[in-house]
Order: C-alpha cells, then structure tokens, then sequence
C-alpha cells in the first residue's frame, strides 16, 4: 500500500495549506498596524494611511533622503580651526532645516485633509 495515497496525508496537506494561508494573512495584518517615524514632523503615522496617499508616500520618501542628507552633514564636519570650511558647512544645515520645515507643512497639511 503507497503511503502517499492513504486519505490522511491529503488531509495533513489541506492542513498545512490552511495554516499557511494563516500564517500569511496574520502577517499581513501586523504589517497594516506598523506605523512609518516621521522625524521632521515628530510624530508616527500608520502605513495604511501612508500607503493610501500618494503625497505622503513622496513624503516619506523625502523624509528618508532628509535623513541621509543630516547623517552626511554631520559626518562631514570641519574642524573648528577652518573657518571658512565651517561657515561652509555651517551654512548648510539651514537649507535642511528649510527642507524639513517644507516637509512638515506637507505632511500636516495631508494629515489635516485626511
């Protein structure tokens, strides 16, 4: 008699199917309760809410290029005796901080219409 043909094992694999679709479909619920940092505007905002409007999914985008641009910006700071390199970098933590103000007044306008 095959072992591959008895009524159990078909049931085992319906079985195991089952608890995969499971598995999946609680994943994908956990995943619809994350919620994305938003560092420029201090706040958590769900994915779902992100995911449904195409201006915050270009924000968190423009957060994270605002994240890499501060971490090079801190990485490449002169030293205090080379003043002009420091004016120089100085200088340029005003553009970004105009870059995160413009993020905040994006991303608080779209929570505000949502």
């Amino acid at each position: 008699m095959d072992p591959k043909s008895t009524d159990r094992t078909r049931g085992s694999e319906a079985r195991r199917a089952a608890g995969r679709r499971e598995r999946r479909d609680a994943r994908k619920q956990r995943r619809e309760t994350w919620n994305l940092s938003f560092e420029t505007f201090g706040t958590r905002i769900p994915t779902s809410v992100i995911a449904k409007s195409p201006t915050l999914l270009m924000a968190a985008v423009e957060e994270v290029c605002w994240r890499v641009s501060m971490d090079a910006w801190l990485a490449a700071r002169p030293r205090r005796w080379r003043r002009h390199a420091y004016a120089v970098w100085s200088a340029q933590l005003a553009d970004l901080e105009e870059k995160r103000e413009r993020l905040r007044n994006l991303v608080e306008a779209e929570l505000l219409a949502c």
